[in-house]
């Protein structure tokens, strides 16, 4: 490929994640207030859960969480059927990722959540979504297309939720 497709290509991503991100920005309303409230009174750990690439962004917005003094972890979905939700209490937060917000590894965290009165705090792009539906703060962010041939690599969409979660962290 030439150097001049490569940089069209990698000027074109920038852009797409660009216009996302400015979706974004609008975006915010009432509901990021009301989830920075929830986390800010938090009396215990900010815990993130996500499924594939949002699991990473749930990673890196916990490390972030971290250096901002509020203890925070990550839960794996796949791990958390397995035992791993006996790590969550009453007192946490629970910021679930998720683009579709129908992942069905997450299906038995939110009824846990649910189930066990934890506040979950829901990132998701799709308002008719279990996530959405479930969850007790709802940050809906904007459905946007992603990079690349088939509009399926995970690019704008991880974008947006790792700018948000960094908006709380800072917040």
């Amino acid at each position: 490929m030439k150097k001049s497709n490569l940089k069209k290509i990698a000027k074109g991503v920038i852009d797409l994640e660009i216009q996302a991100l400015k979706k974004l920005k609008q975006s915010i309303n009432n509901s990021f207030e009301k989830a920075v409230n929830a986390i800010v009174k938090c009396q215990s750990k900010i815990v993130l859960c996500g499924v594939g690439k949002s699991s990473i962004v749930g990673s890196k917005i916990s490390a972030t969480f971290s250096s901002v003094g509020c203890a925070s972890f990550t839960l794996d979905s796949s791990s958390a059927s397995h035992g791993d939700m006996g790590s969550l209490s009453k007192k946490d937060i629970l910021i679930l990722i998720s683009n579709s917000g129908d992942s069905q590894e997450l299906k038995p965290v939110i009824q846990f959540a649910n189930r066990n009165k934890i506040t979950l705090i829901g990132i998701v792009s799709k308002k008719n979504s279990i996530l959405y539906n479930s969850s007790d703060i709802k940050l809906l962010i904007p459905n946007v297309p992603e990079a690349g041939p088939g509009n399926i690599v995970p690019t704008s969409s991880t974008i947006t939720q790792l700018s948000i979660g960094d908006a709380l962290a800072v917040s």
